[in-house]
């Protein structure tokens, strides 16, 4: 029996002989070729023009140097994905896993469990990204905020409320600042469990447990493929974020109430425990992102080698490098108006507090009573 022929639009393209190629002259081609052909190379500018904003928001680490470049090597690697949404005319959609939840050592790092001007900002700075591809490419970009609070917030002890809250006064600040280019993505819309629709706040209670069991049956990683990964020199990024986790754990739960009267290397032991459930979530909603969402554009707020995402400083520090994230720290306003990130450990007994509609908004840099 013979094939099935298989038909393409190609098929009604008249065939351009190579030497026509070779002297190329559009008044040689027919009207169906001569558009197909013009087409697809503005489709192809256009997909280039918006890769090359998004890797101007990029910083990424130099896997041979370990210093950040601007350079974005997985550049490539989406270019598939973008173009495939420009010869649609598509909304490009980004997705970025981040905001999860205030780090729960109110104390020393944040001012607070509901977001701040440090949120403010990244939020900013993300629709920014949104609108400027838009003045190259018409349909735009929207970015995605796939929150992932409820994913960690039991490893850490944090409410559900609180992340509930957290995600609703995120969408306060992106009404409020007509950040029209931003979304909000559950973890629970993203898995099905509440498909396509607003979340109410039992809902969102009710669903927390469904959610993270949903996540780690259909997507996590064995304790071994996390340990290869984590310990396997060609999987930077997963090294990277491992330590990362580790870092902030150590400072943010090094002397709860829990690890009191461990010693080092048994309080050691149980926060490595906690970052390796942490990093097995994290690489479960990565999975779960990839697998549901194949044809979105990937962004990380953390350092990365850029192979398979792009990295973005969300408050950009005056190198234009990564500084601590909003929900690990807060704002600091200096008398010049430049903003950087800090622990409130760090500035409280130098810098006044400003507030926010009766909230801790940031903290501003007193002016020198001298000279």
């Amino acid at each position: 029996m013979e094939a099935a022929t298989v038909y393409s639009p190609l098929d009604d393209i008249p065939r351009i002989s190579t030497d026509t190629i070779h002297y190329f002259d559009s008044s040689t081609l027919l009207p169906p070729t001569y558009n197909y052909v013009f087409q697809e190379v503005e489709n192809f500018r256009l997909a280039f023009g918006i890769l090359n904003i998004l890797e101007r928001y990029g910083r990424h680490i130099d896997p041979n140097t370990s210093k950040q470049s601007s350079f974005w090597v997985g550049k490539g690697l989406f270019l598939p994905r973008v173009y495939h949404h420009v010869r649609l005319r598509q909304t490009i959609p980004l997705t970025l896993p981040a905001f999860p939840c205030k780090s729960p050592n109110n104390v020393d790092k944040v001012l607070g469990h509901l977001p701040d001007l440090g949120e403010e900002l990244a939020l900013r700075r993300l629709n920014s990204l949104a609108v400027d591809i838009g003045r190259v490419y018409k349909p735009g970009a929207y970015v995605n905020i796939a929150t992932d609070g409820i994913l960690f917030n039991d490893i850490l002890g944090v409410p559900d409320e609180i992340c509930w809250e957290y995600g609703e006064a995120l969408k306060s600040i992106i009404a409020e600042g007509s950040l029209t280019r931003i979304r909000l993505l559950q973890p629970m819309n993203l898995l099905g469990i509440i498909p396509g629709k607003i979340i109410s706040r039992h809902e969102y209670l009710s669903a927390t447990f469904s959610c993270r069991l949903s996540l780690e049956r259909r997507f996590a990683p064995s304790e071994d493929t996390l340990t290869k990964a984590i310990n396997n020199p060609t999987s930077q990024d997963t090294c990277l974020t491992y330590r990362g986790m580790l870092r902030f754990l150590s400072s943010d739960l090094g002397s709860s109430a829990s690890l009191l009267g461990l010693g080092r290397n048994a309080k050691g032991k149980v926060l490595r425990g906690m970052a390796r459930k942490m990093m097995q979530q994290s690489e479960a909603f990565t999975l779960a992102i990839r697998t549901l969402r194949p044809l979105d554009v990937r962004l990380s707020m953390h350092p990365s080698s850029g192979a398979v995402k792009l990295s973005i400083p969300l408050i950009p520090g005056p190198d234009g490098g990564f500084q601590k994230s909003p929900w690990h720290s807060c704002v600091v306003v200096g008398v010049n108006g430049a903003c950087r990130m800090a622990h409130v450990s760090e500035v409280r007994d130098t810098h006044d507090l400003v507030f926010h509609r009766g909230q801790p908004w940031f903290y501003r840099e007193r002016r020198s009573l001298v000279g």
